[in-house]
């Protein structure tokens, strides 16, 4: 066989992956891909795939985080703030994105971490969600909530705050809730991710919500300098935000049963000085709302 004709079986494949790759990208930007649902019919997708759990010394409604993982599912790293929050007086919202649509770990790492599938911006729809679903508990606070989200949950929290700044939600609900982002009154992303195709560009930040990010020096998945330049554009516009660039962690530098993956350490001291920073911006940002 000539290479000519080893070549040219290689490059119909490619070309037969770029153009549906093509295609994904096209129908997450116009949105004809992404399923348009009512803000009832995202909560009932969502509603057996959101846990709630309230601190064990809660007296009356407490404020509440809702947590949203990254592109490969929940992971412990999720459990591990959930219990320093939950001991810190906090309730915590665990939203489980990736089951709800059936996606297992397989298909998160090869559909959704490699962006074929479910972006931040129609993953947004889901946090009017769980928002609904974390209002109907009698031990939450559904006037002070947070927003925490990591990685692809951190692109999620990006895209719906810039999302309300625009007073509305993600387009994948149709019709629009009245109120965008009810109750939520600071949003934290953990090393998101920032660049192509991230919709948000930092001019359009949610005001009334505060925004608190940390990045890691040596994240070359979702790399800082893409946060960074989203960030200085948001305070060019007038909107900080408040972001903390730590030179020696990587990516999932908290996770501590991360994939074997050797762009990402886990650093146990990095995770638990973290978790005291997320404790810190929330008893902030709740301090004068008891």
């Amino acid at each position: 066989m000539t290479l000519s004709r080893l070549i040219r079986p290689l490059i119909i494949a490619l070309l037969i992956l770029m153009s549906g790759l093509g295609a994904c990208a096209t129908g997450n930007f116009t949105g004809w891909s992404v399923p348009e649902r009512t803000l009832a019919e995202q909560t009932a997708l969502l509603r057996e795939h959101v846990e709630i759990r309230l601190p064990e010394t809660a007296n009356g409604p407490v404020p509440a985080a809702i947590l949203l993982h990254g592109c490969g599912g929940q992971r412990d790293v999720q459990a591990d703030y959930a219990t320093a929050l939950l001991t810190a007086g906090y309730g915590v919202v665990l939203v489980d994105s990736n089951s709800a649509r059936g996606i297992g770990r397989f298909g998160a790492m090869t559909q959704i971490c490699t962006a074929q599938r479910l972006w931040g911006q129609e993953r947004a729809a889901d946090i009017p969600a769980a928002i609904a679903i974390a209002s109907e508990s009698p031990g939450i606070d559904a006037d002070r909530l947070a927003l925490i989200g990591w990685s692809h949950g951190g692109w999620t929290v990006l895209e719906a705050l810039d999302f309300a700044d625009e007073g509305r939600s993600s387009p994948a609900l149709s019709p629009q809730p009245s109120t965008p982002l009810p109750g939520v009154r600071t949003a934290i992303a953990i090393y998101p991710y920032c660049g192509f195709p991230v919709r948000a560009d930092g001019r359009g930040f949610a005001t009334d919500i505060s925004l608190h990010a940390l990045l890691g020096g040596r994240d070359v998945v979702a790399p800082a300098r893409d946060c960074e330049r989203l960030f200085a554009r948001a305070a060019e516009a007038g909107r900080p935000v408040n972001h903390e660039l730590w030179s020696g962690v990587t990516h999932a530098f908290d996770e501590p049963n991360g994939p074997p993956d050797p762009r990402m350490e886990y650093d146990a001291d990095a995770a638990q000085r973290a978790r005291a920073s997320i404790i810190s911006w929330l008893d902030e940002a709740f301090a004068d709302q008891g």
